[in-house]
């Protein structure tokens, strides 16, 4: 019986610390609230993230910390104005990689189909990006790959006719 897979793969840094990092953040229930209710497109405030969550104020800047230093998320600061003052707000938004992060936790059906193809071209790119490295590096050939590419193409179009 053959087992089926979600055919998404993660790319995770090179560096270990990043790496120890972002599994302490998966691991984490605090981490993972967090990375569901980021805006894909746009900056989420700190305080929407406080606010929207059961957990404490401290557990929220904790993480929203770590997910900075794994390079999960950008941040930044921008003024508003209230009623009757103007202050300063925190924001965060996804990197390339929290992108990839936040969207392998959301349900499929949930992601717009134009975000849909530009995160397959962008992983495509970076992992064909890689093989070649390590081809050059290993003394393999890449044409075993684009034959390998070429072979699951051949069966997807002789499955689906």
């Amino acid at each position: 019986m053959e087992v089926r897979v979600w055919p998404y793969v993660l790319p995770f840094p090179l560096d270990v610390e990043k790496r120890k990092l972002i599994w302490s953040i998966l691991q984490s229930k605090v981490g993972m609230s967090i990375l569901t209710r980021m805006r894909l497109e746009k900056r989420t405030y700190q305080q929407e993230l406080i606010h929207g969550t059961r957990y404490s104020n401290k557990s929220i800047i904790e993480y929203l910390k770590k997910m900075v230093l794994a390079g999960i998320l950008n941040q930044g600061m921008e003024q508003v104005s209230t009623e009757d003052k103007r202050v300063w707000v925190k924001w965060y938004e996804p990197s390339q990689l929290g992108r990839w992060f936040i969207l392998f936790l959301k349900n499929p059906d949930e992601i717009p189909p134009d975000l849909t193809k530009r995160t397959i071209t962008e992983l495509f790119q970076l992992y064909s990006s890689s093989i070649l490295e390590v081809c050059e590096k290993y003394g393999l050939n890449s044409q075993f790959f684009h034959q390998i590419l070429g072979e699951q193409a051949k069966k997807k179009t002789h499955t689906i006719t």
